[in-house]
């Protein structure tokens, strides 16, 4: 019997939340994913669009939150993400150990006093804590998800889920080194359905930029198609974007890559397998 999976993009912000009319379309939240599957819901970074994906996770599936790393805007929603109040609730927090030793302390100490007033072990869920495992892939959930460092300072590292039916790599904050270093990152793309992939940075911009860990929309597009990608997604739109010009570099981008679209929170796929 076939079963229901969803991937919704809930926020696609770098750096800081915005708000405003010029903001409208794409959205002003930070980043967060989520992928519905029948047996549990899978989450990936806690900006502010956790928020909504709190939300739309009203069941009672056991949810797992996987960091990518844990610069501000990937952390700053989690302690209003609504499922941590229910005592229900089952959540488990994955990240990086080897690279980044003290994540559990930095996810308590954000999602604690002085900066919220509760602490993390008084919101009511039933919480877990798990290192990634050395072995780079785990199967949860039925999803097959497998891990690759990326270039950005501090530890930061690119998903992908191979779920029944579709392929998806999330590398926000990536910036691509070019050449053979491109190689591990072209290779755990390869054949994706969907790549999210940061585009922070116009060509214009990047030069005065090099060496922040963000890509350009040109990059991406010279990765998707070397990989093999159906379609590329572009997120981590810079903070002071509007509309007009993401939708701009969307139309430059599909010049080089025609299954291009730009990131707005909220944007998902269904489909059933």
């Amino acid at each position: 019997m076939a079963a229901d999976y969803r991937f919704t993009i809930h926020g696609t912000r770098g750096s800081f939340p915005v708000c405003g009319a010029k903001f409208r379309r794409h959205g002003g939240h930070t980043t967060c994913f989520s992928l519905r599957a029948p047996g549990g819901r899978l989450v990936f970074d806690a900006g502010t669009g956790i928020i909504n994906a709190g939300r739309a996770a009203a069941d009672d599936l056991p949810i797992a939150v996987f960091f990518t790393h844990l610069h501000l805007d990937h952390v700053m929603g989690l302690p209003a993400f609504a499922p941590l109040y229910r005592p229900q609730a089952r959540i488990t927090f994955l990240a990086d150990g080897r690279r980044c030793p003290d994540w559990r302390g930095a996810v308590k100490r954000l999602a604690g006093r002085p900066y919220w007033p509760l602490n993390l072990d008084q919101f009511g869920a039933r919480i877990r804590w798990r290192d990634l495992p050395a072995s780079g892939r785990l199967t949860l959930y039925g999803i097959r998800i497998a891990w690759l460092a990326v270039r950005h300072p501090q530890p930061c590292l690119a998903y992908r889920l191979d779920a029944p039916g579709r392929s998806i790599v999330i590398a926000t904050d990536h910036e691509p080194g070019g050449g053979a270093a491109d190689a591990p990152f072209i290779r755990f793309c390869r054949d994706a359905d969907l790549l999210i992939f940061d585009a922070q940075f116009t060509p214009r911009e990047y030069p005065r930029h090099r060496g922040w860990g963000h890509g350009v929309w040109s990059q991406g597009a010279r990765l998707a198609r070397a990989a093999g990608v159906r379609e590329l997604i572009l997120t981590h739109h810079a903070p002071e974007r509007a509309d007009r010009r993401i939708d701009a570099i969307a139309r430059a981008a599909r010049a080089a890559f025609p299954g291009v679209r730009a990131a707005f929170d909220g944007i998902s796929w269904r489909w059933r397998a």
